[in-house]
């Protein structure tokens, strides 16, 4: 496998605990890591060469500093880090480097835009729409009906998604996913019931390649909480190819014909229906952790391949192994964390592969209204779902938070 001259240099885009994994694969393909953040003290840092203080979201703050820097830095590629697919398109494109073009990733960054495709195209998926007053929201509800979900356009992590119930809830609700959203306004989708999963894809020269699909378990309605994932799923193969079925034209019809196409599932008595695809890899610690451990493919590197104008090694995307892997959270309640104990017992177990802890003593827990409140993940790997889960169970024995 080819390395990169040592000069040549790829911004990764957020540096966070969850793009430790992609910082560090690109140093192993002897890359300058240029990682950015709004946070100065983000511990990915650490781990690069150059650490830039922009936020994620600031296109232009990005276009500029690539722009001024690709002869200094030889800036070859641009990588997703979280959900900032638009800020490398527009890195990308504006260097000419490989990469969809910006509107398809503001397509695929906003939920009104996706959907308003996906109705037109009859890919199967919710029906939703657009609002901003009270009065237009409840218009929409009359077509839906209750239950109903109200999601952020243009945000990630469930920020401001609930369920609601009755017309009661609507203005509460409403005015959170307003907040959440850069537009404004809110999306309200009909609320399908079923089971959940995250579908990793890349798009390359004309050809869907099927990384891998996580089942998702959610808690904590009205809001939309992943209590965990486990990877693979266990769903039968012939539901699995009507997935990726799904997938592969919600991808075509948004438009994204390179790099990573993220789907978010939902099988229901109707079949599969897409939700969501962002065009990144996945968060969750997802295409970062359990897929590796499960199958021993490499989605980000995959990936980083591609973006820096290679043909794709399909090498990173083959299974290697066939074991389980679950990403699982612990919720501790709400209040001040006075001690966080049993973490290094935790760890000795075999088939913990990491624990994640985002808080420290003295910080706070707050209600768990988003996948962003979560603090605690155990990451482990088993050789079937239940034994993966029994040493999550054993882990989880272990790690106490004492909490006022």
């Amino acid at each position: 496998m080819t390395k990169e001259p040592q000069d040549s240099s790829i911004i990764v885009v957020s540096a966070g605990i969850m793009q430790i994994p992609a910082i560090k694969i690109a140093k192993e393909m002897g890359l300058t890591v240029i990682a950015t953040d709004r946070n100065p003290h983000a511990v990915g840092f650490e781990y690069c060469d150059h650490g830039i203080v922009i936020d994620s979201k600031d296109v232009d703050g990005h276009v500029r500093f690539a722009l001024d820097n690709r002869e200094k830095f030889n800036i070859r590629a641009a990588f997703a880090g979280s959900d900032c697919a638009v800020t490398v398109a527009a890195i990308t494109n504006s260097l000419g480097l490989p990469g969809i073009p910006l509107a398809v990733a503001q397509r695929s960054n906003n939920k009104v835009l996706m959907k308003e495709r996906w109705l037109r195209d009859k890919i199967p998926t919710p029906f939703g729409a657009e609002v901003m007053t009270l009065d237009e929201a409840k218009a929409v509800l009359k077509r839906v009906g209750f239950p109903a979900i109200v999601k952020a356009v243009d945000n990630a992590a469930s920020r401001g998604s609930m369920r609601i119930d009755t017309e009661k809830q609507l203005s509460q609700a409403l005015e959170n996913a307003k907040q959440a959203s850069t537009t404004g306004t809110a999306i309200i989708e009909e609320y399908v019931v079923g089971d959940e999963q995250s579908v990793e894809t890349i798009v390359w020269k004309g050809r869907h390649y099927h990384v891998s699909i996580a089942d998702r378990m959610f808690g904590y309605h009205p809001y939309h909480i992943e209590m965990a994932h486990i990877d693979p799923s266990v769903l039968p193969s012939e539901q699995q190819q009507r997935i990726f079925e799904v997938v592969d034209a919600a991808a075509d019809s948004l438009g994204i014909d390179f790099g990573p196409a993220k789907a978010d599932m939902i099988w229901t008595q109707k079949g599969p229906m897409i939700l969501e695809m962002p065009a990144r890899l996945s968060g969750g610690f997802h295409s970062q952790y359990t897929t590796p451990l499960s199958s021993g493919k490499n989605p980000i590197r995959a990936v980083m391949e591609i973006a820096l104008g290679r043909d794709l090694d399909e090498t990173f995307i083959r299974g290697t192994r066939n074991l389980t892997s679950i990403c699982a959270g612990i919720f501790p309640p709400k209040g001040r964390i006075n001690a966080i104990l049993g973490i290094e017992e935790a760890r000795k177990i075999k088939g913990v592969e990491e624990i994640i802890i985002t808080k420290s003593p003295g910080d706070y827990i707050e209600d768990y209204v988003d996948n962003a409140q979560r603090c605690c993940w155990v990451i482990v790997v088993g050789s079937s779902k239940q034994h993966a889960f029994d040493i999550f169970n054993a882990a989880k024995s272990l790690i106490r938070f004492e909490v006022t």
